[in-house]
């Protein structure tokens, strides 16, 4: 018997059928709810105006209640990679970034990464913080929960902004819950060093939660930490983190 391959919510961008076109497949953070790369936005359009064809999936969509760890979910999505065809950029912000650096072992040698805020460990107060926030949405309170998230994705020195409108709903509640967990915990470091393909990682200085400290990388590999930066450097600081993009592809040939 065989079963069906899961369906998967995707957003493709960029020359969808160009010939030769360089394939970038990118992995979602913990978002409450799909969004259709919304969250990565900038750094999409950046790929696009390269020439690359641009993936966008849902991390958390390989996820049930049986994955009740980081080594679970990236082995359901190893079992997957295949489908994508050739990948010569493998990107991930956050979770996606995790799952992604966990993957490379699974790709060919001179795949490329792009990393933006994608641990490779955590450490007690990365954790700490991850829980507070799942320990909230599993409390059946993710109104608070996303309002936790949204302040711990500011630089550490921003005044609150107003809170984002987000559909706080027990599904929300369920993905936030279960992608903060699923990081705690979690070292890839050794197969990012490993990786023998060229790897930007990008963290901001002032980020409450993924810092320089969580990366890892090899000596042919790059940390860049975008000063004054949170969470989100590709939104806060778009022309910023847009030049060190296109920079990355030119030097690294992925055009």
């Amino acid at each position: 018997m065989t079963h069906a391959r899961p369906v998967l919510p995707t957003a493709v961008f960029g020359p969808e059928t160009a010939v030769g076109a360089p394939h970038a497949l990118v992995l979602a953070p913990v978002i409450p709810h799909w969004d259709e790369g919304a969250f990565f936005a900038p750094v999409i359009r950046t790929l696009a105006r390269a020439g690359l064809r641009v993936t966008v999936v849902d991390t958390l969509s390989l996820w049930d209640e049986t994955v009740d760890s980081m080594a679970a979910l990236v082995a359901r999505w190893r079992a997957l990679l295949p489908d994508f065809g050739r990948v010569d950029l493998l990107c991930g912000n956050a979770l996606g970034g995790a799952v992604a650096q966990a993957l490379l072992p699974d790709c060919a040698a001179g795949t490329a990464a792009l990393l933006v805020s994608g641990p490779a460990r955590t450490d007690p107060v990365l954790e700490r913080r991850l829980a507070q926030i799942a320990d909230l949405a599993a409390a059946g309170r993710p109104g608070p929960a996303l309002a936790l998230l949204n302040r711990r994705v500011l630089p550490h020195d921003a005044p609150a902004s107003a809170p984002v409108p987000v559909r706080a709903d027990a599904a929300a509640g369920r993905r936030l819950a279960a992608g903060m967990r699923l990081l705690c915990g979690i070292d890839v470091g050794a197969a990012v060093r490993a990786h023998p393909g060229p790897l930007l990682q990008i963290v901001g200085s002032h980020s409450q939660l993924v810092t320089r400290r969580h990366t890892a990388a090899a000596p042919h590999h790059r940390v860049h930490v975008v000063a004054g930066a949170g969470m989100r450097p590709h939104a806060e600081q778009p022309a910023k983190v847009a030049a060190l993009i296109e920079t990355y592809l030119r030097e690294k040939g992925i055009q």
